[in-house]
């Protein structure tokens, strides 16, 4: 009995031991490749994410279809009709970009071996598209070539598959809200919107038209530089005594809800015209989606506004149409940092309390404006403010909130109560 327990503690000793190694290895491995490290994370965090896994049926596709599509309508439409935001745009730039570059062969082959994924309504698996890239390639090119001449995306290509995902392993399926869309666009779609965001992202930085706060989906940013640059900032403002409120900005279906015409003025004023606008406007209309829980799919639904989802063009487009946003806030002297559509707020409040205070409610109150006609949901609920540093600026009087400040709204967060404003109207 004793022979048996032992060779049982070793065994479990040896499997403990391989797992060790195995995981190990992985990290060691992927040391430099941050997405792969992440989903090892999550490996490790979620180790029976799939112990509550989603049962398919055609009225699940059919509820979740038709709340996707309501819960995007619903927030465009509480906007109502907005006059265009036209005050805070910028003065087109003395270049132009009227016309995307038709592409070789070459070209077009790297940008499919670039792609590992596609839709399950592709004609193959996206590997097959990677392995025959010597015989679909020329004919891809010529149909990326076509679509650039005559300034239109193909309408075949304009429909996504989505796959909805539970937000938390333990979630209740019963509850629409605890899924999540993905969606899945065509392996040709992706090759076009991949060769037109080269172009776009090309065109963008070598003008410095992009905002430098503006971290999210650029060469040399990340959620890394992004980070760093807030510290530095607080830091900063912090070694010279002063004391700083972060405010983090959250919106609601930022990409799902972008204003297509809003979107087109923007970037005709960045400087892309001509073809290049039309294509652009061509790419963002008429599109649909359905759900997809295999083998079951539901019905198609138009697609109204917002940016595509799992398009590799849609975070650069998304950029351009939040840039008025740094010069907005500027204005009353807050520095500002955004990762796409996360953005992080930064006052000092220390040398003029009244005067910081008056900043960062209009500085609010003019962001809140213009989110509301960029229809982009600001969502004040969830928006958090953080007091660091000394929590308590020169002249005010210990125990007491600060001067006008006589409570703190619920729709903010703030890391203490007793320093806190008013930075949305109710």
């Amino acid at each position: 009995m004793t022979a048996l327990k032992n060779a049982t503690r070793e065994h479990h000793h040896l499997i403990r031991a391989a797992k060790r190694n195995f995981f190990t290895d992985r990290l060691d491995k992927n040391s430099h490749n941050s997405r792969e490290l992440f989903s090892i994370v999550k490996e490790f965090s979620n180790p029976n994410a799939n112990a509550n896994a989603v049962t398919p049926s055609l009225d699940l596709c059919e509820s979740l279809a038709t709340f996707f599509h309501r819960k995007i309508s619903d927030l465009h439409d509480s906007f109502g009709h907005q006059t265009q935001p036209n005050t805070t745009e910028p003065a087109p730039p003395t270049i132009t970009l009227n016309n995307w570059t038709h592409i070789n062969t070459e070209e077009t082959k790297s940008t499919m071996n670039s792609i590992h994924s596609g839709a399950p309504s592709d004609p193959c698996p996206h590997f097959i598209f990677n392995k025959a890239d010597d015989i679909i390639a020329p004919h891809l090119q010529a149909v990326i070539n076509s679509s650039f001449s005559s300034a239109t995306f193909p309408e075949c290509l304009k429909h996504a598959e989505v796959n909805a995902l539970l937000k938390k392993p333990t979630a209740d399926q019963r509850d629409l809200k605890n899924f999540r869309p993905i969606s899945l666009l065509p392996f040709p779609a992706k090759v076009i919107e991949k060769t037109v965001n080269k172009q776009l992202t090309t065109f963008l930085e070598n003008n410095n038209l992009l905002d430098p706060s503006q971290t999210g989906f650029r060469t040399n940013h990340s959620t890394e530089t992004a980070l760093i640059s807030v510290t530095d900032d607080i830091r900063t403002l912090m070694d010279n005594g002063e004391t700083v409120a972060l405010i983090l900005l959250d919106l609601s279906a930022a990409f799902d809800t972008v204003c297509h015409r809003t979107l087109i003025t923007r970037l005709r004023s960045t400087g892309i015209q001509g073809q290049a606008l039309d294509w652009i406007a061509s790419f963002l209309s008429n599109r649909s989606q359905r759900v997809y829980l295999p083998p079951f799919r539901s019905v198609p639904t138009e697609i109204i506004c917002g940016v595509p989802q799992g398009s590799s063009l849609s975070p650069t487009l998304f950029n351009v149409y939040m840039s008025p946003l740094a010069n907005i806030v500027r204005k009353h002297d807050i520095i500002i940092t955004s990762y796409a559509d996360d953005t992080q707020l930064i006052l000092s409040l220390t040398k003029d309390p009244a005067s910081a205070k008056t900043n960062l409610q209009e500085g609010m109150k003019d962001v809140a404006d213009w989110m509301r006609l960029s229809r982009l949901k600001l969502n004040s609920e969830k928006t958090e403010v953080l007091i660091l540093g000394n929590t308590r600026p020169p002249g005010t009087t210990p125990g007491g909130p600060w001067p006008s400040a006589p409570h703190r709204p619920p729709q903010t967060t703030p890391a203490t109560s007793a320093s806190s404003w008013t930075l949305f109207s109710p």
